[in-house]
């Protein structure tokens, strides 16, 4: 059964959209909720399909083939589904090692050897942290009638992000609770013989307790947390970045050499939390969203009275931080509105062409009373020093929020939790073009059109033509 908004607002919202561009006809939304993948037809919000998957699920993708995976965290399983039938095609266990609680989930770039690789990131227990119950699982998902698992390598103490190597042979994985493994780069031109070849310590990135300095804690009660979380690959050196959130670092690595290297530890000014870094198409520049400075601050991280957190700009070449930019609620707001106090910036993404920087907005914590209604947009005119424009309203979100971008880069499926829709933004516009309304507390989105592809996946790498 479909749920739906009220009826004059869901027929407001097809209407404006239907004189404005729109994602092909033939194109399927799929969204990841409490309990059910539900599956809609994005033309006319009709439900298509729905699957049972009690608990909490997290990441989902579909592949070039038309195979969608989504981890479905509570049950310790990848779910499978034929994204052209819409039929179940297996569900598999996120782990033969003793991995649980599958979180994250990338599509590894095209490989010399043209095997279609997913991993799928198991963070494990958060209460008993522990390297026995963290890993990768690597699917061999080139055969989309019939995946299968290739490899499985441990990570560090997670929750973890992957960043991958040009030629997807290698990933680096973010471990937010490891100080022994801040970052860690694997192998994996033989997914069955996958192995670490280099990691970075919290002492790499100057937390070793000596001479006043504090120590690396992943708690924060006995030093600094490093919290990475937030990846991105640098397509014109290849190079890693992954956002030190505790400590408002981006760390550079060098992934692709041999062997693997510290390149670069960049520290923001003010510069805290965030959750993504995406990268520009032409290679040299990527943006890593922080939650401050803010309004409300203090010290360094004191923002304006509408500032909700920063943009900081990482060039990848030269090895430094080009610029910090201010992230408002909307562009030239004068104060944040009463109901987005704990509004934040949270997942980055860049359209191919590379004009466009949209950056979803939540909340700090799921249980305020605050709701976030908007999507932070930037001109990348000069991919050196973006410019904001006015924001795009969207669904009500608390907590976390993801969403989902076309492959060509023009429109963004953005969930809101709190009022159960889906708004689709054209980002050639920059305006809204519809409102789903979908099932209850949509967390994750994806989509899949026969005539156009699916949704970009997680960890592959957008390069511009040249």
């Amino acid at each position: 059964m479909t749920r739906s908004l009220s009826r004059a607002a869901l027929a407001a919202a097809l209407v404006a959209g239907a004189a404005q561009a729109a994602p092909p006809a033939d194109t399927i939304l799929f969204v990841s909720a409490r309990d059910h993948l539900v599956a809609y037809d994005t033309a006319t919000g009709a439900e298509k399909a729905r699957f049972a998957t009690p608990g909490l699920s997290s990441d989902m993708l579909v592949t070039p083939e038309g195979l969608l995976l989504l981890n479905h965290r509570d049950a310790n399983r990848v779910v499978m589904v034929d994204a052209r039938s819409l039929r179940e095609v297996g569900r598999i266990v996120s782990s033969g090692i003793g991995g649980t609680r599958p979180v994250h989930m990338y599509l590894a770039p095209a490989r010399p050897d043209g095997r279609r690789l997913v991993l799928v990131a198991n963070d494990g227990n958060p209460q008993r942290p522990s390297r026995d119950d963290n890993s990768a699982l690597i699917i061999d998902a080139t055969d989309p009638a019939a995946p299968k698992v290739a490899g499985e390598v441990r990570l560090g103490i997670g929750h973890h992000k992957l960043a991958f190597s040009r030629d997807g042979m290698r990933f680096s994985a973010s471990n937010i609770g490891d100080c022994d493994e801040v970052v860690g780069v694997y192998d994996i031109a033989d997914p069955a013989r996958a192995t670490r070849l280099f990691a970075v310590t919290g002492a790499d990135l100057g937390l070793d307790g000596r001479d006043g300095r504090p120590a690396c804690d992943p708690t924060g009660r006995q030093g600094r947390r490093v919290g990475p979380h937030g990846t991105a690959t640098f397509g014109a050196s290849g190079l890693h970045a992954h956002n030190a959130n505790g400590t408002g670092q981006f760390i550079l690595v060098e992934a692709e050499a041999t062997p693997p290297l510290l390149a670069a530890v960049l520290q923001s000014r003010g510069g805290s939390g965030g959750a993504s870094i995406a990268a520009h198409p032409a290679g040299r520049y990527a943006y890593g969203p922080q939650n401050t400075p803010r309004t409300g601050g203090a010290g360094a991280q004191a923002g304006s009275a509408c500032q909700i957190g920063q943009l900081a700009v990482l060039d990848g070449t030269d090895r430094r931080l080009a610029a910090e930019v201010p992230i408002l609620y909307d562009a030239g707001c004068a104060a944040l509105p009463e109901g987005a106090a704990g509004a934040r910036p949270a997942y980055a993404f860049v359209t191919p062409d590379g004009r466009t920087l949209a950056v979803t907005v939540g909340t700090l914590n799921a249980a305020q009373p605050g709701r976030a209604e908007r999507l932070v947009l930037f001109d990348l005119a000069d991919p050196a020093a973006p410019r904001q424009v006015a924001s795009v309203p969207v669904g009500a979100s608390a907590g976390h929020r993801d969403a989902a971008m076309t492959a060509d880069g023009r429109f963004l499926f953005v969930p809101g939790n709190a009022d159960a829709s889906v708004t689709i933004v054209d980002l050639a516009s920059r305006t809204a073009v519809r409102r789903l309304a979908v099932v209850a507390e949509p967390n994750r989105v994806a989509a899949w059109s026969p005539s156009a592809g699916p949704t970009k996946a997680p960890g592959t790498i957008t390069l511009a033509a040249r």
